[in-house]
């Protein structure tokens, strides 16, 4: 009797565990940003906001530390040419990098 109630409790164990693990890791995917998967994140455009192209500009990062940059202009496959964005200054310059294809999940 014993090892029926054992073996009952691992397999709705195991039936738990299938149906809650796709969903945690849905939960942990990242998330877009105002609907956009690829870009600059909002602090980068806020920090930017009323400035003009080539002025400094600096914005909270994530682990909260001041991130300096100037002004720019986002590259030419972007969907948004025109807004502006803090560019921070240690970032590499990659005028070939392309945005991650379209997903069909």
């Amino acid at each position: 009797m014993m090892i029926k109630v054992v073996k009952l409790i691992g397999i709705v164990g195991i039936i738990l565990h299938s149906i809650a693990q796709p969903v945690y890791a849905a939960e942990k995917q990242r998330p877009l940003r105002d609907e956009r998967a690829f870009g600059p994140p909002e602090e980068a455009l806020l920090a930017c906001k009323g400035l003009n192209e080539n002025d400094a500009c600096a914005f909270a990062g994530r682990d909260d530390e001041l991130i300096s940059g100037v002004c720019s202009l986002p590259p030419p496959h972007a969907q948004d040419t025109t807004t502006l964005a803090c560019r921070p200054d240690q970032m590499p310059d990659h005028p070939d990098m392309e945005p991650p294809p379209e997903r069909e999940d």
